[in-house]
């Protein structure tokens, strides 16, 4: 069932594809959200598949670290809050101990 001021239950995929397509995507009608937002800014060693050091450092802008769910390579599927503490625990710490 779609989060919309019209949404509606469906019984199979194609109703709610023709039933979604046929949706109004006014203000206040259509609300837009997110959960558990996880992927995007992937940090690793190799400049050409991570935007972030293995510390957390962004490479393209100095004094900007990224220590969020943004660096798990995509969403885990499950409430990101325990693993998001891990490596946000870890990383500051590591930066701390740096400045």
């Amino acid at each position: 069932m779609p989060v919309h001021a019209s949404g509606a239950a469906y019984g199979s995929w194609r109703d709610a594809s023709t039933g979604i397509a046929a949706l109004d995507l006014a203000p206040l009608v259509a609300p837009v959200f997110s959960a558990h937002v996880m992927g995007g800014c992937a940090f690793g060693a190799d400049p050409k598949r991570a935007a972030v050091d293995s510390n957390g450092r962004y490479r393209h802008l100095d004094n900007l670290y990224v220590l969020d769910g943004s660096l798990f390579p995509t969403s885990i599927a499950a409430n990101p809050q325990l693993s998001i503490y891990a490596i946000a625990a870890k990383l500051a710490s590591g930066l701390a101990a740096t400045l």
